[in-house]
C-alpha cells in the first residue's frame, strides 16, 4: 500500500528534502534509479481499486423492498393462482423502473476515471543532467521536473527554485487568486492553501518559471488523498429511504392481512387451500403494483424539466432530494462568485473613486494606468487576457483608459525584479519613447509605501509625509474589512536601465494609488439566497479562501452565523462542532468539508453541498445532494448527483422548488394508493365476516386489474401535477415522512369511508334477492368510481376539490376518463366479462354505485375540510 509522505517536505529546506530523497537538484536521477523507484513506489496514477460494474448498477435497481414485493406478487400470481398475464404486467413495470434508473445511474460512475486524468500526460524532468519529456506516469519521488507558464503540475513536488512561480490552485483549494511560490520553508501545520514552497498535482503554472522535487506521486498526493475520501459510500436519499420505509411497512401489512383472512375463512369453514389463495390475491392485491413505476416516471418527467432549466441530473432520486435539503452548504469562488477578480475602487493620495470607469481624464490617472499596464505578465489570449486573475484584473483596469498593447511597445521590458512571498511585490523597467527608463511597481502597501519618497497628485509629485502614509494605510484597511485585496502601485524614472537591477533600485519611488480588487459576487445570488432562507433553508460558505475575504462575502450575502476558520474546525470533533453558530468556514481542506457535512448530517439536516473543484468531489458524495458547477472539474462533476449546467446558484432554488413539488406530488400518489388499497382490504375482510357463505367479495383478477389500470392511470396524473401555491413559504419537511402515525391514521379512515360506500352497495344487492355475480359486479364498479372520485380528494392539499381546477391537470382529468372507459369495457364487452366474470348492469345498479361513490367523496372532503380549518386556526393563533 502507498503511504503519503511520512514528513513535511513544505517545513523543511529545499536541501533537506534533495538530501531525504537521495537527489542531486542539477542533474536530477538515473534512469537506473528511476526503474528501481517506480518498482518501490508504482506509478504516478490514482489508482483507488475496483470500479463499479454494469452488473453492478442494474443489481443496484432491484435493492429496494418495494421491487421484491413486486416480484413475489408477479411469482404468486402466475405460479400460484394462474394469473400469467398480472404476472407479466407486474415484470414489465418492475423491468421499466430498473431500465429507467439503470440509464441515468450508468452515465454518472465516472469520478475516479475523472481523477485519474487530473495527472499530466507530460511532464519535463531532469534525467542525468539532461532535460527530457516523460509521460506523468513515470515519476517517482526525487523526480526533478521543470516548470514553466501553462504548464499542469504532473506530481506533487517541493520547490527549489522559482522565478515569479504563480500556481492556480483553485481546483484543489478553492482560493480565487494564484499562489506566489517560493523556495523559502513555510510552518510544518500550514494548510494545503499556505504551503508556498509546494506543487501540487492537477494545479497549473500561470506564471513564471521554476524547478521542484517530486515528493508524493499516486494516491500520495493530495488529489490522491481526496480520491481516497471519495470511495466512501454515497449516502441514500431521503426519497430512497422513505421509498424502503415505505415498502417495509406495506410488507408487515401484506403478511398480516394475509394471516387474517385465511383465518377468518377457515373459521368460516371455507377449504384451506382455497383460502390460502385468497389471502394471497389480497396480499397481493395490497401491494400497490404501480407505485415504484409512477415514481420512476414522475422523477424522470422532473428530470426533463430540470434539463430545460439547465440543470442536468445523474441520479432520479436526486430531484427530490434537493427538495427536501434544510442546509446547503455552497463554495464562494466561481459558485457565489464570477471567480474572476475585478477592480472595485482606487485610492489617491487625495481621495478614493469607487468606480473603475469613473477615472479623471488627468496625467496622474494615465500613470496609474500605465503602470498597471506594464508591470503585469498576463498575456492575450483567445477569449482575452490570460494569466494570473490579479494581472487581469489589473489589466482590464487599464483597458478602460489606454491600448495596452501599444503602451507595452512603446514601453518595452528590459528588466525586472520578479514577486515573491517575502518581498511581496514586482517591478520591472522600461525603456521610455524618450530614450529614458521607467521602473514600474506594484505590490503590497504595507511592502511599498516605506520604499515611496513622494505621492502623485493632479498637480505633480508632493513629499509622502508620516501623517499622508498613516492616512493611506487607514483606506487600505478598510478596504481589508470590505474583503477586498489592495495592490500599490508606484514609479520612479531613470536616466538609464541599471546594469544589474537591485532592490536598492526599489527606492524613492512616487506612489501612485492603491487599487482594491475582489472576486466579485454574481449578480443574482443575493436574490437566491434571500429565497433560500425564506424557504426555511440555511445557506453557509464554505471556502478555502482566508477569514477577511469570506466574511466580507458573507456579509454581502447576509448569510446567519459566526465565522470559523479551518485551524479552528480541524481542532474540532464532529460531536463537539456546533455548526449552527457559523454562517461561513473559511481556510478549509478537502476532509473538514467532509466533516461539516457530516456534523450537520448527525443533526438531522438534509444536506445539499455546491462545488466546482477536485477539493469539493468528497462532500459532494457524502452529502445527502451534491450540486456541481458546470464550469467545474469533471471530478466534482460526476462526483455530484446534479450539475448546474449554467453555474448559476439561482438554479439552484429552482431546483429545490422542483424537489418540493415532485415530493408533494409522490405523497399524493403514496396517499391515493394506499388509501385505495386499504379499501379494497376493509372491502375483502369485512365482505368475508358478513357475507362469506355467498362467495368472494372480489376476486383476485378484479383486484389487480383495479390495482394496475384503474388506480395506476390517475396517480401517474397527480405524479405530474403542478405545485401548490406556497410550496416555497413554508420550511422544509425535516421528516420526509410519507407514513407518519398520523397519516397511516388519515389513510385508514379515508379507506374505511370509501369501503364503507363499497359495503353499502354489497347490503342492498344482497336486500334486493340480486344474484351473486350481479351483486359482486356492482361492488367491484363501486369500487372502481369511489377510487377515481377520491383521486380529486387526494390532489387538493391546501383547498377543497372543488376548489382545485380540474383543467389544472389534462393529464390526470384523461386518467381518471381513461379508466372509467377502460372499466366499461370490462364489464360490458364479452372479453371483459369473460376474464373478470362481470355481468352487465342496468341503470339502476349504476345510479346505486354512483350514489355510494359520491357519497364516500362528500364524506371524506367534509373531514378534510374541517381539518384544513383546525390547522388554520392553530396557526393562526
Amino acid at each position: 500500500m502507498i503511504e503519503r509522505t511520512p514528513w513535511a517536505p513544505h517545513a523543511s529546506t529545499a536541501l533537506d528534502v534533495a538530501s531525504a530523497l537521495s537527489v542531486d537538484p542539477a542533474t536530477g536521477l538515473g534512469y537506473e534509479e528511476v526503474r528501481e523507484r517506480r518498482a518501490k513506489h508504482g506509478p504516478n496514477r490514482l489508482d483507488t481499486g475496483p470500479r463499479t460494474t454494469t452488473f453492478d448498477l442494474l443489481l443496484r435497481q432491484f435493492k429496494n423492498p418495494m421491487v421484491w414485493l413486486l416480484v413475489v406478487a408477479a411469482t404468486v400470481s402466475g405460479a400460484l393462482l394462474g394469473e400469467w398475464i398480472d404476472a407479466w404486467v407486474i415484470l414489465a413495470i418492475v423491468g421499466l423502473n430498473a431500465w429507467i434508473g439503470f440509464r441515468q445511474e450508468s452515465r454518472a460512475e465516472k469520478a475516479l476515471s475523472s481523477l485519474k486524468e487530473m495527472a499530466a500526460p507530460l511532464a519535463v524532468v531532469l534525467r542525468d543532467g539532461i532535460e527530457a519529456s516523460v509521460p506523468a506516469a513515470d515519476l517517482v519521488p526525487g523526480d526533478v521536473i521543470v516548470l514553466e507558464a501553462g504548464d499542469r503540475v504532473p506530481a506533487d513536488a517541493r520547490v527549489v527554485f522559482a522565478s515569479h512561480l504563480q500556481v492556480d490552485e483553485a481546483v484543489l483549494t478553492g482560493e480565487s487568486m494564484a499562489a506566489p511560490k517560493s523556495s523559502d520553508p513555510v510552518d510544518a501545520d500550514a494548510s494545503v492553501g499556505d504551503r508556498a514552497s509546494m506543487v501540487f498535482t492537477g494545479t497549473s503554472i500561470v506564471a513564471g518559471r521554476g524547478a521542484a522535487i517530486v515528493v508524493a506521486t499516486g494516491l500520495a498526493t493530495e488529489v490522491g488523498a481526496i480520491a481516497r475520501l471519495l470511495e466512501e459510500d454515497e449516502p441514500p436519499t431521503p426519497l430512497e429511504v422513505e421509498l424502503a420505509r415505505v415498502g417495509r411497512r406495506i410488507g408487515y401489512l401484506v403478511v398480516l392481512v394475509a394471516a387474517v383472512i385465511f383465518g377468518v375463512g377457515v373459521w368460516r369453514e371455507f377449504p384451506p387451500e382455497a383460502m390460502f389463495l385468497t389471502a394471497v390475491a389480497l396480499a397481493v392485491a395490497a401491494i400497490p403494483e404501480g407505485l415504484p413505476a409512477v415514481v420512476t416516471i414522475t422523477l424522470a418527467k422532473g428530470v426533463q424539466r430540470m434539463a430545460a432549466a439547465r440543470a442536468i441530473v445523474r441520479k432520479l432520486t436526486a430531484v427530490e432530494a434537493l427538495g427536501a435539503a434544510s442546509v446547503i452548504c455552497t463554495d464562494k469562488t466561481g459558485t457565489l462568485t464570477r471567480n474572476e477578480m475585478l477592480v472595485q475602487a482606487i485610492a489617491f493620495v487625495d481621495g478614493t473613486v469607487d468606480d473603475r470607469t469613473s477615472l479623471a481624464d488627468d496625467d496622474r490617472s494615465r500613470r496609474l494606468v500605465q503602470v498597471a499596464a506594464l508591470c503585469n505578465d498576463a498575456r492575450v489570449g483567445s477569449t482575452g487576457f490570460l494569466g494570473d486573475p490579479t494581472e487581469v484584473a489589473l489589466v482590464d483596469l487599464a483597458g478602460h483608459y489606454l491600448d495596452v498593447d501599444a503602451v507595452r511597445a512603446a514601453y518595452p521590458r528590459r528588466e525586472e525584479i520578479g514577486f515573491d512571498s517575502s518581498r511581496k511585490r514586482m517591478s520591472t523597467f522600461h525603456q521610455t519613447p524618450a530614450g529614458r527608463a521607467v521602473l514600474a511597481t506594484k505590490g503590497a502597501p504595507e511592502m511599498l509605501l516605506p520604499r515611496c519618497a513622494l505621492a502623485d497628485t493632479p498637480a505633480g509629485p508632493i513629499p509622502l509625509d508620516d501623517a499622508t502614509s498613516r492616512a493611506i494605510q487607514e483606506v487600505v484597511a478598510g478596504f481589508a474589512q470590505q474583503g477586498l485585496r489592495a495592490l500599490a502601485l508606484a514609479h520612479r524614472y531613470f536616466d538609464a536601465i541599471p546594469a544589474v537591477p537591485t532592490e536598492d533600485d526599489e527606492q524613492d519611488l512616487v506612489f501612485l494609488g492603491v487599487v482594491a480588487m475582489s472576486d466579485e459576487i454574481r449578480d443574482e445570488v443575493p436574490a437566491a439566497v434571500a429565497e433560500a432562507t425564506a424557504a426555511g433553508i440555511r445557506v453557509v460558505m464554505v471556502t478555502g479562501d482566508h477569514e477577511v475575504t469570506a466574511t466580507a462575502v458573507g456579509a454581502a450575502l447576509g448569510l446567519e452565523g459566526e465565522v470559523l476558520g479551518g485551524g479552528r474546525l480541524r481542532a474540532m470533533d464532529t460531536g463537539s462542532l456546533e455548526v449552527e453558530r457559523y454562517g461561513v468556514y473559511a481556510r478549509v481542506d478537502p476532509a473538514d468539508k467532509v466533516k461539516l457535512v457530516h456534523a450537520w448530517q448527525a443533526r438531522g439536516a438534509i444536506v445539499a453541498m455546491t462545488g466546482d473543484g477536485v477539493n469539493d468531489a468528497p462532500a459532494l458524495n457524502a452529502a445527502d445532494i451534491g450540486v456541481a458547477m458546470g464550469s467545474g472539474t469533471d471530478v466534482a462533476k460526476e462526483a455530484a448527483s446534479m450539475v448546474l449546467a449554467d453555474d448559476n446558484f439561482a438554479t439552484i432554488v429552482g431546483a429545490v422548488k422542483e424537489g418540493r413539488g415532485i415530493y408533494s406530488n409522490l405523497r399524493k400518489v403514496v396517499s391515493f394508493l394506499l388509501s385505495a388499497n386499504i379499501a379494497e382490504v376493509f372491502v375483502m375482510l369485512i365482505g368475508f365476516l358478513l357475507l362469506g357463505s355467498r362467495g368472494e367479495p372480489l376476486l383476485a383478477t378484479q383486484l389487480l386489474w383495479v390495482n394496475l389500470v384503474t388506480d395506476g392511470l390517475p396517480a401517474l396524473g397527480l405524479g405530474v401535477d403542478r405545485p401548490a401555491p406556497g410550496l416555497m413559504a413554508r420550511p422544509p419537511d425535516r421528516s420526509r415522512s410519507m407514513l407518519s402515525v398520523r397519516r397511516q391514521l388519515d389513510l385508514a379512515w379515508q379507506g374505511g369511508v370509501l369501503a364503507g360506500g363499497v359495503l353499502l352497495t354489497y347490503a342492498w344487492g344482497v336486500s334486493a334477492g340480486l344474484e351473486w355475480e350481479v351483486v359482486r359486479t356492482v361492488g367491484f364498479t363501486t369500487l372502481v368510481l369511489t377510487q377515481l372520485a377520491h383521486v380529486w380528494n387526494v390532489r387538493a392539499l391546501t383547498a377543497g376539490p372543488l376548489a382545485t381546477p380540474l383543467a389544472g391537470n389534462r393529464l390526470l382529468l384523461g386518467g381518471v376518463l381513461g379508466s372509467f372507459a377502460l372499466h366499461l369495457g370490462v364489464v360490458y364487452t364479452s372479453v371483459g366479462q369473460r376474464l373478470f366474470e362481470t355481468t352487465a348492469l342496468g341503470m339502476t345498479e349504476w345510479l346505486v354505485a354512483a350514489g355510494a361513490a359520491v357519497g364516500s367523496f362528500g364524506v371524506v372532503a367534509a373531514v378534510r375540510a374541517r381539518q384544513r380549518t383546525r390547522v388554520a386556526l392553530s396557526r393562526a393563533s
